[in-house]
């Protein structure tokens, strides 16, 4: 292999599918751990493990007055299901597991995405939070200096009380 170094490392894609099915060995029935599936795979274990954590940060689907929250291990066996099924076959599923076609795309990308989606979402909320904490503070200064304005300008209006008072009395 000419013209790369020797610390090169070629990635190949996996499929959703494929993806799926190794987090589903890594969390279901007689589950194995990333590195013993690594052993059988030949994938890198830094990679099963990535794929695992980025499931496990996927949201929580949750609907209305039935709320029902949705484990890693079942979101992947609904869009195994799903991904077999098409037209009125995967309208009667959706109904009968509560789901909405939304759903099941929101995490299809978000496995698509390496899980970046939700990443990308934590990222900007704790911006927004960074943000917000220093206009509060910036607030709270400029609540602090009014306060202290007012309080010099009614020292100085007492002060010119007590001047005028005095030049009265002379």
């Amino acid at each position: 292999m000419e013209g790369r170094g020797s610390d090169t490392v070629v990635t190949r894609p996996f499929s959703i599918p494929y993806k799926q099915k190794m987090i589903e060995r890594m969390t279901g029935k007689g589950a194995s751990s990333a590195r013993q599936l690594s052993r059988e795979t030949g994938i890198a274990q830094q990679t099963l493990s990535r794929w695992l954590d980025e499931a496990h940060s996927l949201p929580l689907m949750e609907r209305g007055p039935q709320t029902k929250r949705r484990s890693v291990e079942e979101k992947i066996r609904l869009l195994a299901e799903a991904g077999k099924l098409s037209g009125a076959a995967l309208t009667e599923f959706l109904e009968r597991e509560g789901l909405l076609l939304a759903d099941l795309e929101q995490w299809r990308l978000a496995l698509d995405d390496g899980g970046h989606a939700s990443k990308a979402t934590t990222k900007r909320i704790r911006k927004l939070e960074r943000e917000l904490a220093r206009k509060e503070k910036a607030l709270a200064e400029a609540a602090a200096l009014l306060v202290l304005k007012k309080k010099v300008e009614h020292l100085y209006q007492e002060d010119e009380d007590d001047n005028t008072d005095e030049e009265n009395e002379k």
